[in-house]
């Protein structure tokens, strides 16, 4: 493994993935900033949000809806296919749509059954191109500078969708929270850095633990989301099997399932994300599931989330869990930034 091997790692590391993972802390500054330039608009009898054009990253929602347990009592979901759900209909339902250049022609007929169905609309479009092809007249919008969403850009994409139910009035301002969350961002990165060695660095670590190994996150509450975000970031950067649950669902559904075929139960590597904010119930459950995994020859491990706050003990490991990829990444002696799709 090359973890304290800078050189190698510049090698291996062709895209620069690195920066991009030093970068969350500049992309949630520029986006509350871009916030923070916007108006207020008064949305505050919407019941339900409706986000689409965002399946690709429904995890962003996921971590969006953590981040709004404190502040907001709306509910929210994700739009799956091409038509909106008959329940979605009148000025209580926010249809927030998403637009790109990769799903222009969708988001229009997703826009013209909204207002056929009297919704509340809000646009966000990627550039200035979109919002000229698209009508918008008495239509609320936001315009952002030439975006691109991906798994890159997930501080950028969720503080401005924050951003938009806060100046909508559905969620409270976080101004002064995101200013602890830096100094928090900015200690992490010193603990987590490229250049600290592996000894004292605990990302470098976990990955070393999880080279060779099947690997699954286990977490529940307000780091469940993390979790997703983790195991998609192993699968995605270090090119490797990875897979999160739910620990109620490996509690009393998964269990028994983790001990055959042998070899593949002893090559097993499962971290359970623990979290002081989640109510007790589920933190003594997790602690019981690695217990009961470790006393049978799981490999076993557990992160808990720094920070004084929701919004630090999300980005916090956000942020580890970015680095952990990253490094299982130049363990494996794969670019972490090429991914494979379907198109």
């Amino acid at each position: 493994m090359y973890f304290d091997d800078t050189d190698r790692i510049m090698v291996i590391d062709q895209d620069h993935m690195i920066e991009k993972i030093y970068d969350l802390i500049h992309q949630i500054h520029k986006s509350w900033s871009f916030v923070q330039k916007q108006q207020h608009l008064d949305f505050s009898h919407v019941k339900h949000i409706h986000f689409a054009a965002l399946i690709p990253h429904v995890n962003t929602i996921d971590i969006l809806q953590v981040m709004m347990t404190e502040s907001c009592s709306v509910g929210i979901t994700v739009q799956e296919n091409r038509n909106l759900p008959l329940w979605c209909q009148g000025k209580d339902y926010l249809l927030l749509l998403v637009v790109d250049q990769n799903n222009a022609e969708e988001m229009e007929g997703l826009l013209e059954q909204g207002i056929n169905k009297e919704c509340s609309i809000f646009i966000l479009f990627s550039d200035h191109k979109l919002k000229n092809n698209i009508i918008t007249k008495s239509i609320d919008h936001w315009v952002l500078p030439d975006h691109k969403f991906d798994r890159t850009t997930v501080g950028f994409d969720t503080f401005i969708l924050y951003g938009i139910l806060h100046k909508l009035g559905l969620a409270q301002d976080i101004s002064r929270e995101i200013s602890n969350l830096k100094s928090n961002l900015e200690a992490t990165i010193q603990h987590l850095d490229v250049n600290v060695p592996s000894a004292l660095n605990p990302a470098k670590r976990l990955a070393g633990q999880m080279v060779g190994r099947w690997v699954k996150i286990i977490a529940g509450g307000v780091m469940l989301p993390i979790a997703n975000r983790w195991s998609d970031q192993i699968n995605q950067s270090a090119k490797t099997l990875s897979s999160f649950e739910n620990i109620y669902h490996l509690a009393y559904c998964s269990l028994s399932g983790f001990y055959n075929p042998d070899k593949v139960a002893q090559q097993s590597m499962v971290v359970f994300l623990k979290s002081g904010i989640n109510n007790q119930k589920i933190e003594r459950m997790v602690d019981r599931a690695k217990e009961e995994l470790m006393c049978n020859g799981i490999g076993t491990d557990s992160y808990s989330a720094r920070g004084e706050d929701l919004l630090s003990q999300i980005w916090t490991a956000i942020l580890f869990g970015d680095f952990l990829a990253y490094y299982l990444a130049i363990a494996y002696e794969c670019d972490p930034t090429p991914i494979a799709t379907l198109g």
